[in-house]
């Protein structure tokens, strides 16, 4: 504070040092000045109040072990839980099994027993007594659903798009992600294509070198043994010239050729390429194949395919078609200008006024595509349509006014023969229903299935099992009143399966689903996608769960 009064001095005596004349008003202002600047650094600095005054005092309340005492009295599940500190306070406790009350029987001076409550699942314990939490440790529910044990686990980032089985039993997973099981390494990278066996181990027999540089989104095997892939790569095990659509020999390389091309001084020249020439401007989230065509749908405005006799090796001469969204093609590549495409003005049919988010093709051929747009081709849809064989909509395919809201996915059971679309509507063709419906093969609604309340979220996709049961996922909490958290299993008529809802939370996004049975002979489901949590577990792309009878 000395400091500041000197200073303050000197400021006056430079003033009279300089010959400048000072005030008496100016003179006296200045004093004041110093005697409050005195005064204020005699005043004692006040205590700040404590941040934490008010607070609850602790109640002394304690899990002691990780461990919890079960058993069986007259067919009611009763669990002892050792915690100390609960007497004082006996009347005012209340216990929870995954966020699910429970009626407490007993309270000792370090034990708490409760009864099982019904409909809970497997997940964390919670004290509550006068509003303050004392977690406790994790309860698991025993059930018909668990994860198996015998399928090995990938620790790497993977968003898993599609699995395909083949004759052998291998899978081939496709997707985005540069590794899995920890096993790629510089010289034998894993990019967006990887061959596992039947317990999701890698085996060989796959030469995928690079494998693609960009996502693969999907892949169907074809008559040939070959595939063919989709998705938004231009390269593939480093050969450029791919645009989203290629085909792979059966061992997972590129299917590719020599090509003359134009050479120095116009001689010819030779280069090696992708055989399957024809591709798109955009990306690809669909790839099918039916009677010696392809068919492709995504977000693209554009086919593209190479011409090699313009060509040299350094700059390719390519051709563009305007195209929206959906596509047919010969197998060499080629543009059949007959399908979805108006010769005569040269251009395709009107696109969707909104996004495509799934499609499937029937064994007809045709093809039923969902998402958010109301209209297709310039007709009202209702958010679902069904393209003939001949690239134009269906006039006869039954969905009326169709979704209220976006449709998110569709599937369809090939032992039921029942499609299950799922979205975040509430209505469909009139049929009241919160984001899940189960059409016929002929596309009309089976109002057997009807649904519960659903809360805290919405339903991702569902598909229907051999037995006939429903796995559902999404972002919900609740289904009729019982904690689901974003997985559930349902009867063919809504109610949730007894004794298949005791997994705990799941979290992440589902593509695809693969029946199958592991090493003992119990049916099982391969569930793949961007999923991160399953039954309170850390899984990373894909989980396979045991399903029992």
């Amino acid at each position: 504070m000395e400091l500041g009064i000197y200073k303050n001095i000197n400021m006056l005596r430079n003033r009279q040092i300089f010959g400048k004349s000072t005030s008496l008003n100016t003179w006296m202002a200045c004093m004041l000045l110093l005697v409050l600047s005195i005064s204020s650094c005699k005043k004692a600095n006040p205590i700040s109040e404590d941040p934490y005054a008010g607070g609850k005092e602790t109640l002394g309340i304690k899990f002691l072990s990780d461990v919890s005492d079960t058993e069986d009295v007259n067919g009611v599940t009763q669990i002892t839980f050792e915690v100390n500190g609960l007497m004082p306070f006996k009347d005012k406790v209340k216990f929870y099994i995954n966020d699910t009350e429970a009626t407490i029987t007993k309270i000792t001076d370090k034990t708490i027993t409760v009864l099982f409550p019904a409909g809970a699942s497997t997940g964390g314990t919670t004290l509550v007594v006068d509003d303050q939490i004392f977690f406790g440790p994790a309860y698991r529910v025993d059930g018909k659903v668990e994860v198996d044990a015998t399928f090995a686990t990938n620790t790497d980032f993977a968003f898993i798009r599609q699995v395909l089985p083949l004759p052998n039993g291998n899978l081939v997973m496709v997707g985005f992600f540069n590794n899995y099981m920890a096993a790629a390494t510089i010289k034998k990278p894993i990019n967006n294509i990887v061959l596992i066996n039947a317990n999701g181990f890698i085996t060989k027999g796959f030469l995928t070198g690079k494998g693609a540089n960009n996502a693969i989104s999907s892949i169907v095997r074809l008559p040939t043994g070959q595939f063919l892939v989709g998705g938004s790569l231009t390269k593939y095990n480093d050969r450029d010239g791919i645009n989203s659509i290629t085909r792979l020999n059966s061992d997972g390389s590129l299917d590719s050729s020599r090509v003359e091309v134009v050479g120095n001084s116009s001689d010819r020249s030779y280069d090696t390429v992708a055989t399957f020439n024809g591709g798109v401007l955009g990306n690809v989230s669909k790839v099918f194949n039916y009677n010696n065509s392809i068919y492709a749908i995504g977000s693209f405005n554009n086919y593209a395919e190479y011409f090699y006799e313009r060509s040299t090796r350094d700059n390719k001469v390519v051709g563009y078609t305007p195209l929206n969204g959906l596509l047919k093609m010969t197998m060499s590549g080629k543009m059949d200008s007959t399908y979805n495409f108006n010769k005569s003005a040269n251009q395709p049919y009107q696109a969707g006024n909104g996004s495509i988010s799934d499609a499937l093709m029937q064994s007809d051929g045709k093809i039923i595509l969902v998402g958010s747009f109301t209209t297709y081709q310039g007709l009202n849809t209702g958010r679902i349509v069904r393209i003939g064989t001949d690239g134009l909509v269906d006039a006869t395919y039954p969905s009326g006014t169709g979704a209220d809201d976006a449709i998110n996915a569709i599937t369809y059971s090939a032992t039921s023969g029942k499609y299950l679309v799922a979205g975040i509507f509430n209505n469909y063709n009139g049929f009241a229903t919160k984001g899940l419906v189960m059409l016929n093969a002929d596309g009309t609604i089976d109002k057997k299935l009807v649904l519960k309340q659903i809360e805290g979220g919405s339903i991702g996709k569902a598909y229907q099992l051999k037995s006939g049961k429903l796995l559902v996922f999404g972002s919900f909490k609740k289904y009729d009143g019982i904690i689901r958290q974003g997985f559930m299993i349902l009867n063919p008529d809504g109610s949730l399966a007894a004794g298949y809802n005791n997994t705990g939370k799941f979290q992440g996004i589902v593509n695809d689903v693969y029946e199958s049975v592991d090493i003992f002979g119990n049916p099982t489901a391969l569930i793949a996608g961007a999923i991160s949590l399953f039954d309170n577990q850390q899984v990373s792309g894909a989980v396979r769960i045991s399903i029992k009878p």
